[in-house]
């Protein structure tokens, strides 16, 4: 089940904020329907994330207990193994014996399912027992309390990567008052519009043109990266808004998973923008652990490399994941190794087409199937095989011209400013105190129109999966 199915909008979400708001138990029923939502998509393979959770719960609890700092160690590093374990079966035990092995493909090794959402509970699993082991937090002694961190399904399947320190008095006490109400639905339905209007539309685009990848003409090949750059941006920011929507009505704050990352002027900036919750994580729960900046440049430079080369696999068992996080760990290594006090005396407009080049070329990466299909498109895109595509005009239809060109204005902070003069746009707490009831009337009007538009789209059955469901 997706945010953007007949399914989720019409049936799921009434029934469930019915419950939420008129019931009691709010954490027991919201587990419940955690369950359910994950049930629809992934069968009995729930039962992995229901064993996920009772692990943890133990290897928490044996965490926390009075015992000495070895004994402390040695039930953290058993629970990340764990995990791990878990994770490495799943996802990247068939990657390993196919390379490495010698598997033949389509071998039950190599055709191992990857439930959802596996590579986000996992780091949430891992959070929590890091963060009892640094007393940043204290064992969840309510089982319930610690599935709904665990299951809580406006973030499971994709984020944004909750630390169970910044939730935990929000498990045991929420706060939901008519604010929060708004701000959630007006969230959760630009979120929707995000993803339904704007990445599935450029799906419209990118997806063709890369299932004929060797056809294309460099116009052509553009096109298809820079679709493709703006849809994986809509949908993960759009599936971000929707899930921190989702979490202000039901008396949850998430982090905030976008700062608008295209306007980067480097790709340090970049990373700072871009799916925080996970840059973060792997800054407190991998580089400084690893050491950080602390012991040198060469070891600084052997730490941001391997971090990212691991960001690359975790989003997928594929070598074109891991040459992206490489590429992405290199280009910060030669940003600190000097080129990044260059780019700060360069025009700015030049730091900013050096920072979306560089992006776009790495989302060729991300989006290929395989290593040649992402060389064959980089050599397209900079004319270095022959043109054979048909005109790069013919390859777009009215509609995806408009919502292609209006990408670049929605990826800047130029329509947030727009439309703040007439409507109260989500912004993170303190609340604004005062705010006149037109500029509310108006935020309400835009998200019925934005929802109205969105279920039209989704009622034809034009949509799509989110692109991080399959990480």
């Amino acid at each position: 089940m997706v945010f953007s199915s007949v399914d989720f909008l019409f049936l799921f979400l009434p029934v469930f904020l019915l419950v939420q708001f008129f019931l009691p138990w709010r954490n027991a029923t919201f587990v419940l329907f955690s369950l359910l939502f994950y049930f629809v998509g992934e069968g009995w393979f729930t039962g992995i994330i229901v064993v996920s959770a009772i692990a943890n719960y133990a290897f928490g609890l044996a965490i926390d207990r009075p015992q000495t700092q070895l004994q402390k160690k040695w039930a953290l590093g058993l629970g990340i193994a764990v995990n791990l374990a878990l994770l490495f079966f799943f996802k990247y035990v068939g990657f390993f014996a196919q390379n490495f092995a010698g598997a033949a493909k389509g071998s039950w090794i190599t055709s191992i399912h990857l439930p959802l959402g596996i590579s986000f509970f996992t780091f949430h699993a891992i959070s929590y027992l890091v963060d009892i082991y640094r007393h940043d937090a204290r064992a969840e002694r309510s089982f319930i309390n610690l599935s709904l961190y665990m299951l809580m399904f406006p973030q499971l399947i994709a984020g944004p990567i909750l630390r169970f320190h910044t939730v935990a008095n929000q498990l045991k006490r929420r706060i939901v008052t008519t604010k929060h109400i708004y701000y959630g639905a007006v969230l959760f339905c630009f979120g929707l519009g995000q993803k339904v209007l704007l990445a599935d539309t450029l799906a419209g685009i990118a997806d063709p043109l890369f299932a004929r990848w060797e056809m294309l003409s460099p116009q052509t090949a553009w096109l298809a990266t820079l679709a493709y750059t703006f849809q994986i941006f809509f949908d993960f920011s759009g599936y971000s808004n929707m899930a921190m929507g989702l979490g202000w009505i039901t008396g949850f704050h998430f982090p905030r998973n976008f700062d608008y990352p295209y306007i980067s002027r480097s790709i340090t900036e970049f990373w700072r923008r871009w799916h925080m919750s996970l840059s973060r994580w792997f800054k407190d729960y991998l580089y400084i652990p690893l050491g950080g900046n602390r012991d040198g440049d060469l070891r600084t430079y052997r730490n941001l490399l391997l971090v990212f080369v691991l960001c690359g696999l975790w989003h997928g068992a594929a070598w074109t994941f891991v040459i992206w996080g490489a590429y992405h760990g290199f280009l910060l290594v030669v940003e600190r190794l000097g080129w990044g006090r260059v780019l700060e005396r360069l025009p700015r407009l030049l730091q900013h087409v050096y920072s979306l080049l560089a992006i776009v070329i790495g989302w060729v990466l991300f989006r290929s199937d395989t290593v040649g299909q992402a060389m064959g498109m980089l050599r397209k895109m900079f004319f270095l095989s022959r043109p054979t595509d048909v005109p790069v005009w013919y390859a777009l239809d009215g509609l995806q011209l408009l919502v292609f060109v209006a990408s670049f204005l929605f990826a800047t902070p130029f329509a947030r400013r727009l439309v703040q003069h007439g409507m109260v746009i989500p912004t993170p707490r303190p609340w604004p105190q005062e705010v006149g009831a037109m500029r509310y009337a108006t935020g309400i009007m835009l998200s019925i129109t934005l929802l109205a538009l969105s279920a039209m789209k989704v009622l034809t059955g034009a949509y799509s999966p989110f692109i991080y469901f399959r990480f």
